[in-house]
């Protein structure tokens, strides 16, 4: 990168936290411990509380129903007892010897929310089903009952569950799922993961061009889902909203274009409680890493989703989670606040 005033934005970018995917056992090993003893560190030096945020990404049958970020366990018994074995309980145990330090965890993202939209339409997330209800479970048990740790569910975002029947059926698939998971407690969930729809959005209204969607961008949405989620008997509903992408209106002719969109623009820089008339709302963070592909462009390859070769999706593009220098650069461009 050549482009000092891109440099300068880029060092800017430093001073702010990024949530650690743990989106392989292997990278999990990798990342793990490394990050909660640097933690630990500087939590000791400093005499004040340092949070690391993790997003634990590893089920079985993982995204369902895109095939750009599908893991690397299958939608079986054997690899729900190694998700179990190799990747939760390690977790586990390391969370348990650093419990002197504050964790969040962002789980599984885009799961439930296939498991609302995709059952009937998608063969891959009917198969999937059994082991992400038995993953869910499992991990909230586990790491439900630390004190130290707050777990946020994924929800999607504003055009995928916003509108009124999916926000319906949602309640109802997560109540059921933060249950199962009993003792263990679930402290909210997060929103916009990964994707790009702005935190407000003036110009959007329930009408045609929203395909009379009711919650068209993620203020909206969470205003609604923290109505509908309270309605059904969930205790604890507070959000964490992904604003790594989302600070400008991308060049997507549909909400629902999610790969490598032109336009992109970092958001709200991470801060707690950022709106005081929405208490629920814990914070504003950047879970996804802006510079990491969505997923390959490269009609050939296996991994190939259609909508990364759609118009407004950036090309050429890596592999998802590979480095989009390109994408990075127009994201520095357009962050809004600027850098």
């Amino acid at each position: 990168m050549s482009d000092s005033s891109l440099i300068a934005k880029a060092e800017k970018m430093k001073t702010y936290s990024n949530a650690i995917w743990l989106d392989t056992i292997k990278n999990m090993q990798s990342w793990l411990e490394t990050n909660l003893k640097g933690a630990l560190a500087q939590q000791q030096s400093s005499g004040k509380n340092v949070l690391t945020v993790f997003v634990v990404y590893d089920l079985p049958g993982r995204d369902c129903h895109a095939l750009a970020s599908n893991g690397e366990l299958l939608a079986n018994d054997g690899d729900l007892a190694r998700y179990k074995s190799e990747y939760i309980d390690v977790i586990e145990e390391k969370l348990i010897y650093y419990k002197s330090q504050p964790v969040v965890l962002i789980i599984e993202p885009d799961s439930l929310a296939n498991l609302v939209t995709n059952l009937d339409s998608t063969p891959a997330c009917r198969d999937s089903e059994k082991y992400y209800l038995d993953g869910h479970a499992y991990l909230i048990q586990k790491f439900g009952v630390l004190p130290h740790v707050a777990m946020y569910l994924d929800i999607g975002h504003a055009f995928w569950l916003g509108w009124d029947d999916n926000r319906e059926k949602a309640a109802k698939v997560y109540s059921k799922v933060i249950s199962s998971g009993s003792p263990g407690k679930v402290r909210g969930f997060t929103d916009n993961v990964a994707n790009y729809t702005p935190w407000e959005d003036p110009t959007l209204s329930r009408g045609p061009d929203t395909e009379w969607n009711p919650c068209p961008d993620e203020k909206r949405y969470l205003e609604a889902m923290h109505k509908d989620f309270k309605a059904a008997g969930i205790s604890s509903v507070y959000f964490v909203c992904d604003t790594s992408r989302n600070g400008h209106k991308t060049d997507r002719k549909h909400p629902g274009e999610w790969c490598n969109q032109t336009g992109v623009g970092i958001g709200a820089r991470p801060q707690a409680s950022p709106i005081s008339s929405m208490e629920y709302l814990d914070a504003f963070y950047w879970i996804k890493p802006l510079g990491e592909s969505d997923g390959t462009s490269d009609t050939t390859a296996v991994r190939y989703d259609g909508y990364c070769g759609h118009e407004t999706a950036m090309k050429p593009a890596p592999e998802a989670g590979q480095w989009f220098q390109k994408h990075f650069e127009q994201g520095l461009k357009n962050a809004n606040p600027p850098l």
